[in-house]
C-alpha cells in the first residue's frame, strides 16, 4: 500500500457507483494505483461489492458510509416536496427536532469522513457532484485542509432543465404564495438558493437543511451548477460546461473547468473498434438470429412515479419495437430492479443484457431510449441510429396516440438502419489519464 497511490472516489447514488466502477474497470491492470469508493445510502451497495469482485486486477476497496441509516431508509417512503404550512405549534417542534437531528448528522459525518481520510490517504478526491452537500461536504472539507484536489468526475450531466421538470427535485412553492419563514431565511443567506421555474419558485433543497448547514460551515455559493466547492469539474457534455460557464462566470471557472471523455467513453471506443467481435459474442449468448442488433436503454424510474405506468410503458415500447424487429436487446437502468422486469423477456425476441451498456453499445446498428438521458452523448458521438421517446411520458400510461407516434419512429428508423459503419468518432482528453496526471 506504502508504494501505491490512492484514489477515493464518492458515490452518492447507483449511477456514480457504477461511472466509477467503469473508471476502476479502464485502470484495473495499474498495479500502481489503489481504489476506495465510499458509498452513500442510495447505493445498492450489494450490487456494487458483486461487480466490484467481477474487477478481478483492480484493489477495489468498498466502505459503506453509514450502514445505520442506510437501515432507516429502507423504512422511509419517497419525500413529497410540496409545502404544507403547519400551525406554529408544530412548526416550532419540528425545527427543535430538526435541527438536533441535522447537527447530530453532520457531527458523525465529519468524523467518519475523518476518520477514513486518516487511514487511506488519498491523494486525489473524485466526486459525482459538489452542489448537494451530502456526504460529499465532510470530504471536501478534510480535503481542503489536507491541501488534496478535489475533482467532479464526467458521469452525468444533470441539466438545471432537467432539475426543473422533476417535481422530486427541490422545495417548490408557486409564485405569489406567502414563502415560510426558512424560506425567507435562506434566501437572505444565499440569495442564489431559488429560481423561476414555469409558475413556481424552486428553492435548491429543503430551506431548513441549508439554513443548518450553512450555520455550521457547509456553504454552496451556487447550487444549480458543478464547481462551487471542488477544485476541478470536468464534463464531457458541451451544454454543461456552456451552463456551467454561463452560472458561475468564465473568470471563476479559468483553470478549473475542462471538457474530457466521459469515465466510460474508453471502455465504450474500444467496444466500438471491437464492433464486429461485440456483435458476434452478444449473438452467440443470446442466441440472436437478425444481422440488425437493436438496443433498448431504459432509464431510471423516480420515486414518485407509479411503478405500474413504467413497467407498462416499458412493454409498449418492446412490443413496439418487436413490431419490427424480430429481436431486441434490453438494458435495464443499473437502479433497475431485474425481477420487477423480467415480464419484458415474455415477448418473443427480447432479451434483458447482463452486460453493462458501455461495453455494448458500440455495436448497436440502432438505440432506443429517453430524451433525457446520458446515453444521449453516447449515441451522437458514435453516430448510431436512434429513436427517442420524452422521458416524462413514462410517469403516466402513454395513450393511443404517443404509441402510434413512437411506432411512426421506428418504422422510418426501420428504413433508415444500414448496419454499416465507416464512421471514426474523435477522442477528447482521457478523464483517467487527467486524473494520473494529478497524483
Amino acid at each position: 500500500m506504502e508504494n501505491k497511490k490512492t484514489i477515493l472516489m464518492m458515490a452518492n447514488s447507483d449511477t456514480a457507483a457504477n461511472g466509477f466502477l467503469s473508471f476502476v474497470e479502464r485502470l484495473e491492470d495499474r498495479e500502481d494505483i489503489r481504489f476506495v469508493m465510499v458509498c452513500h445510502l442510495r447505493v445498492t451497495i450489494q450490487a456494487v461489492e458483486e461487480k466490484g469482485r467481477r474487477l478481478g486486477n483492480a484493489d477495489l476497496h468498498i466502505i459503506d458510509f453509514d450502514k445505520e441509516e442506510r437501515i432507516e431508509s429502507q423504512k422511509q417512503t419517497a419525500y413529497d416536496y410540496r409545502y404544507v404550512k403547519d400551525k406554529i405549534y408544530i412548526s416550532l417542534v419540528k425545527a427543535v427536532f430538526n435541527t438536533a437531528k441535522i447537527v447530530r448528522q453532520n457531527r458523525k459525518g465529519l468524523r467518519k469522513a475523518r476518520d477514513i481520510m486518516k487511514r487511506e490517504k488519498p491523494n486525489v478526491v473524485l466526486l459525482y457532484d459538489d452542489n448537494r452537500l451530502e456526504m460529499e461536504k465532510f470530504f471536501i472539507h478534510y480535503a481542503k485542509k489536507q491541501g488534496i484536489k478535489t475533482v467532479v468526475a464526467p458521469i452525468c450531466f444533470a441539466s438545471m432543465q432537467g432539475i426543473f421538470i422533476n417535481p422530486s427535485n427541490g422545495f417548490r412553492i408557486r409564485k405569489g404564495a406567502a414563502l415560510p419563514i426558512t424560506a425567507k431565511i435562506i434566501k437572505r443567506l444565499n440569495p442564489r438558493i431559488d429560481k423561476e421555474y414555469e409558475d413556481q419558485i424552486v428553492f435548491f433543497g429543503q430551506p431548513f437543511l441549508k439554513i443548518i448547514d450553512h450555520l455550521m460551515g457547509f456553504r454552496v455559493p451556487d447550487p444549480w451548477v458543478q464547481g462551487s466547492l471542488a477544485d476541478i469539474v470536468c464534463t464531457a457534455y458541451q451544454e454543461q460546461y456552456d451552463e456551467i460557464v454561463g452560472e458561475l462566470g468564465r473568470e471563476n471557472v479559468e483553470g478549473r473547468l475542462f471538457l474530457t471523455e466521459s469515465v466510460e467513453d474508453g471502455i465504450i471506443i474500444e467496444g466500438y473498434k471491437n464492433r464486429s467481435f461485440v456483435r458476434s459474442t452478444l449473438s452467440d449468448k443470446y442466441g440472436l438470429n437478425e444481422k440488425t442488433i437493436v438496443v433498448v436503454a431504459f432509464s431510471e424510474r423516480l420515486q414518485l412515479w407509479p411503478k405500474e405506468n413504467d413497467l407498462y410503458n416499458k412493454g409498449v415500447i418492446v412490443q413496439s419495437v418487436l413490431e419490427y424487429f424480430d429481436e431486441v436487446l434490453v438494458s435495464l437502468h443499473p437502479k433497475s430492479n431485474p425481477a420487477e422486469n423480467q415480464f419484458l423477456e415474455n415477448y418473443s425476441g427480447c432479451h434483458i443484457v447482463e452486460e453493462p451498456l458501455r461495453k455494448m453499445i458500440g455495436a448497436a446498428d440502432l438505440v432506443v431510449y429517453a430524451d433525457i438521458s446520458s446515453v444521449s452523448h453516447w449515441v451522437d458521438w458514435l453516430h448510431i441510429d436512434k429513436v427517442t421517446y420524452r422521458s416524462y411520458s413514462m410517469q403516466d400510461k402513454w395513450t393511443d396516440d404517443m404509441v402510434l407516434e413512437f411506432k411512426r419512429k421506428l418504422e422510418n428508423a426501420k428504413k433508415a438502419v444500414t448496419g454499416e459503419k465507416t464512421y471514426r468518432p474523435e477522442r477528447g482528453i482521457d478523464f483517467a489519464e487527467f486524473v494520473l496526471d494529478l497524483i
